[in-house]
């Protein structure tokens, strides 16, 4: 499950969670200026910075996390007797 979450939900989702808080606070500044708040310029190198970063953070923890034997060998999903078997890892 932690597997899950920092490999798929945090690259996902935290680049998202970032640009809702920075439009929050450009709107809140605005607002503290007595301006009308706007249209935001997204800092699109940025988030595209943060979002490299968090995909080499998820890699970094899957090579840690997820390795496996020298020599393993992959056994795909397969249907036996109606029913399906999960793919694993058989060392």
């Amino acid at each position: 499950m932690l597997r899950v979450v920092l490999s798929v939900l945090l690259p996902l989702l935290l680049p998202t969670a970032l640009f809702f808080a920075y439009a929050w606070y450009v709107s809140r500044r605005a607002q503290a200026a007595g301006a009308e708040p706007r249209q935001i310029d997204v800092p699109w190198s940025w988030l595209a910075i943060a979002g490299m970063l968090l995909v080499l953070i998820s890699l970094a923890i899957n090579v840690i996390y997820g390795h496996t034997e020298k020599g393993s060998k992959y056994e795909p999903a397969r249907l036996e007797n109606g029913k399906l078997v999960p793919g694993r890892v058989r060392e």
